[in-house]
């Protein structure tokens, strides 16, 4: 019985292992379905574009925009937190002081300055004095201006706003002129016309006048609109005051020995802008005078390189008929010479250009005429005796410097330098029930272009 019951067990227990051992197979034998897996999406990475300041920044990818529109910060016309610049804003000079009643050029004021353009600020003291001779008279005033580090105006500052670090500069108003530009932008021309011939190479803007618009402040009041221009002055010239042959004479009058006609014998007609105002400078300009005066048609022509450079001459004598410049025809003409025998002509104060009076307020009559000399013998004698030579430079330059479409793109360059919030801030100053701001708009230089340049092209041709 033992031994049967022992028996049924193994057999039960063999038939176990069989099924279990058959299940298993069957379940490895059958696919384990599987749930479907968790996709992560990959992050987006958002391309916003630079900061303006005044809008939010826009992913160029998905539109999603961050951040709130904040005010530009602008530090001399520049902001602080982005790349952005104010096209509206002007270099400006703060000046604080007495500057109440000021008369004539020996009333030197003391003040002090901020002077802040895109590039740089600079604070310190001032010296400024009234500028000019007619323009004294006129109702905004144009100022000479020299900068220095200390109160006592002891110690100079020299600050570089584009012609190299100088402490003297001057402010000029533009009165006659409510555009502003025919003063500098004639210059730019005239020293453009130096620079193709190689006179003056060491000078900035080779010789000429040169400047930018840039806004006043009186006592934290706006006084105007100016430019900051190169003054009449040795560093003009890239001279040494001290070196007694650097010399730049200015013609103050019409009289007899600024039109060559007479020999001088003091130096009442003429300004010693820079050198010695002693007999020798004098006798320098006496010697040039005799020339024009005393000198044979032959000698003239012949001998006139070693008294005047005659590129600069020429260039002088066609600029000033080109631009009507009839205030330069003797009086201001500049004289300058660094050996103190060959004399370059050169141009200064330009707002009386194009057509318009010294006033602003009334047109030559260059549709039926063209500029005369003004009683000028140098000028006549040039006309005579070097026809050829000035017919031949004012063909090469009217396809240049002189072409009407390069003058007038100068014209519109400046223009676009002076934004349309600081003019109006302009006229609402000057433009009152007391005065009337004088001067033409820049069509009317294209208009003098038209009428002139037909009947200048045909005097030079003959």
């Amino acid at each position: 019985m033992k031994r049967f019951l022992s028996l049924l067990l193994a057999i039960i227990t063999l038939m176990c292992f069989a099924g279990c051992q058959n299940a298993s197979e069957a379940e490895s034998s059958t696919p384990t379905p599987t749930a479907a897996p968790t996709v992560t999406p990959t992050p987006h990475v958002h391309t916003f574009s630079s900061a303006t300041c005044s809008a939010p920044e826009t992913c160029s990818e998905c539109g999603e925009t961050q951040g709130e529109p904040i005010a530009h910060n602008y530090v001399a016309g520049e902001c602080t937190l982005c790349a952005d610049y104010n096209s509206s804003y002007c270099p400006k000079l703060y000046f604080t002081g007495d500057m109440k009643n000021m008369t004539g050029k020996k009333d030197v004021r003391n003040i002090t300055f901020e002077y802040k353009s895109k590039e740089q600020v600079h604070t310190g003291s001032a010296e400024i004095k009234l500028q000019g001779n007619s323009s004294l008279q006129y109702e905004k005033k144009n100022y000479t201006i020299s900068f220095f580090k200390d109160s006592e105006c002891s110690e100079k500052l020299k600050i570089d706003v584009g012609w190299g670090k100088q402490s003297k500069y001057c402010l000029k108003a533009n009165w006659i002129d409510k555009t502003h530009s025919r003063n500098v932008v004639t210059a730019k021309l005239a020293g453009e016309m130096q620079k193709k011939y190689g006179l003056l190479e060491t000078a900035p803007n080779n010789g000429a006048v040169d400047g930018f618009p840039i806004e006043i402040y009186i006592n934290n009041e706006f006084h105007g609109l100016y430019t900051m221009n190169i003054p009449k002055d040795e560093w003009m010239f890239n001279m040494d005051k001290d070196n007694p042959n650097h010399i730049v004479l200015c013609g103050e009058d019409w009289s007899a020995p600024v039109l060559f006609r007479e020999k001088p014998t003091n130096l009442s007609s003429w300004t010693v802008e820079v050198g010695p105002e002693n007999n020798e400078t004098l006798r320098k300009i006496q010697r040039i005078v005799s020339f024009v005066r005393d000198s044979s048609d032959e000698d003239f022509k012949a001998n006139f390189s070693q008294y005047f450079n005659l590129d600069s001459t020429l260039n002088y004598y066609i600029m000033m008929n080109y631009c009507w410049l009839i205030d330069n025809t003797g009086k201001n003409m500049l004289l300058v010479t660094y050996d103190g025998n060959v004399w370059y002509p050169s141009l200064y104060d330009l707002d009386t250009s194009w057509g318009a009076n010294y006033k602003g307020t009334g047109l030559y009559n260059y549709k039926n005429q063209l500029l005369s000399n003004n009683g000028s013998l140098l000028w006549e004698r040039l006309e005579k005796l070097f026809k050829k030579e000035l017919a031949d430079r004012y063909m090469e330059l009217r396809k240049s410097v002189l072409d009407p479409n390069h003058v007038m793109a100068e014209f519109e360059k400046f223009e676009s330098l002076i934004p349309d919030e600081v003019l109006a801030r302009e006229t609402a100053k000057w433009n009152t029930d007391k005065t009337t701001i004088p001067g033409y708009p820049i069509s009317q230089i294209k208009s003098y272009l038209d009428t002139v340049l037909p009947r200048l092209d045909n005097k030079f041709k003959a």
